[in-house]
């Protein structure tokens, strides 16, 4: 399971712009990467965020909102 990997194909589907992905394992403990990516307006950031919600949900992450 490559959870970076759905994220961003997630996002690609969602239409989201200026994805980037930084590898900060080096930098912390806390996570091994950020994730940025811009939307359309409000409701289209929203709906991104939803729906990588309901994915890590769906692959029974735990800690998803940590993620």
């Amino acid at each position: 399971m490559n959870i970076l990997k759905d994220i961003i194909d997630d996002l690609e589907e969602n239409k989201a712009i200026d994805i980037i992905s930084i590898d900060v394992t080096k930098k912390t403990s806390v996570t091994d990467h950020l994730v940025f990516a811009s939307g359309t307006s409000n409701r289209h950031i929203n709906s991104m965020s939803e729906s990588i919600y309901t994915k890590l949900k769906k692959l029974d992450i735990k800690n998803y909102r940590y993620y």
